[in-house]
């Protein structure tokens, strides 16, 4: 089923130059798609969204996530683990990964193959699941950097999107695309296949931006700080000190000791309270108190815009489809 019905969309008048011109981002989402880091990631472990920051990781109350995609590495990532994957296990780095899918990461502690397209892991086959189904002993990944559509100027976390999502995130992007849609100007809605045995993400249309959510979003492209994330990042090269000239040693006239002054201790910096948590996890505004009731004033009819881009919303939201159902 469709993720986006198949009905007129009425485009935002600031979003309407954006659509139907190509997407950077839109491709790289689909590059390479076919049928311990320090930065924060969305786990979907127990079908269940955690955000993960270091050591610490918060289990979030919501089903469904509404993310906005500001990076997506162009290619697959792989990894390779060398023990079987059980519920239980603690989570641990693959033994062998590679972030652009072409070779292994300087990394992995046992690299399988010089070039990912002729390792043997990385072929069909090379692994069969319980039920009886051939599969790469590799997997591939893709890497999105994702902000919270709420909170836009927040966190910028790492959603890795597993090998059984990678259909219907292919599925979702070519909906967007054959409408000229860029992924960077709506609202992703991210939730879970209920009709999946294990952690299965869904992707799925959830309205444009607001103007001030697009003003930041657009500020994030590219930046460091995603490509890192995403895992486009290039190692820096050093660059070498340029030697510059000793300057002069000009001699200072002799000048009379004088004894020190006893200054008093500067009074302690006074201790400064923790930063908000921002992004998915941080805790809600306590809603402010009903004042006291007073005779209500006529209110003046909404401008007729108003009511029809809420409709607009509203009609979206209920017809909005899911992907259908995977292979895996």
């Amino acid at each position: 089923m469709s993720n986006i019905a198949l009905v007129n969309l009425t485009v935002p008048a600031h979003l309407a130059s954006r659509v139907g011109v190509p997407s950077a981002l839109s491709q790289s989402m689909t590059g390479g798609l076919s049928t311990s880091e320090s930065f924060p990631r969305i786990s979907i472990k127990g079908s269940r969204f955690r955000i993960v920051e270091g050591d610490t990781e918060t289990v979030l109350e919501s089903t469904t996530l509404d993310v906005v995609v500001v990076g997506a590495n162009p290619r697959l990532s792989k990894s390779w683990y060398a023990k079987a994957w059980t519920k239980d296990a603690e989570p641990q780095a693959p033994d062998c990964q590679s972030l652009d899918g072409v070779s292994p990461d300087a990394s992995a502690t046992d690299p399988q193959n010089d070039l990912c397209a002729s390792c043997p892991q990385n072929a069909w086959g090379s692994k069969v699941t319980d039920n009886g189904q051939q599969i790469k002993a590799c997997a591939d990944t893709k890497r999105l950097a994702v902000v919270s559509a709420d909170d836009p100027s927040g966190p910028i976390y790492l959603l890795s999107v597993t090998p059984a999502a990678l259909k219907g995130l292919n599925q979702y992007q070519k909906e967007l695309s054959v409408r000229g849609i860029p992924p960077e100007i709506i609202k992703t809605r991210v939730s879970f296949d209920t009709d999946a045995s294990f952690p299965k993400l869904k992707f799925s249309f959830h309205g444009f931006l607001e103007p001030e959510t697009q003003e930041v979003v657009d500020t994030l492209f590219g930046t460091p700080a995603v490509r890192e994330i995403t895992g486009e990042n290039s190692k820096a090269v050093a660059v070498p000190q340029i030697a510059r000239a000793a300057a002069p040693v000009v001699p200072k006239p002799a000048v009379k000791a004088v004894a020190p002054v006893e200054e008093p201790a500067p009074a302690p910096a006074p201790a400064q309270a923790a930063a908000p948590k921002r992004g998915f996890g941080a805790p809600k505004a306590a809603a402010p108190a009903a004042p006291a009731a007073k005779a209500a004033p006529a209110k003046a009819a909404a401008p007729a815009s108003s009511d029809a881009a809420t409709s607009l919303a509203d009609e979206i939201a209920a017809l909005v489809g899911e992907v259908s159902a995977d292979d895996a």
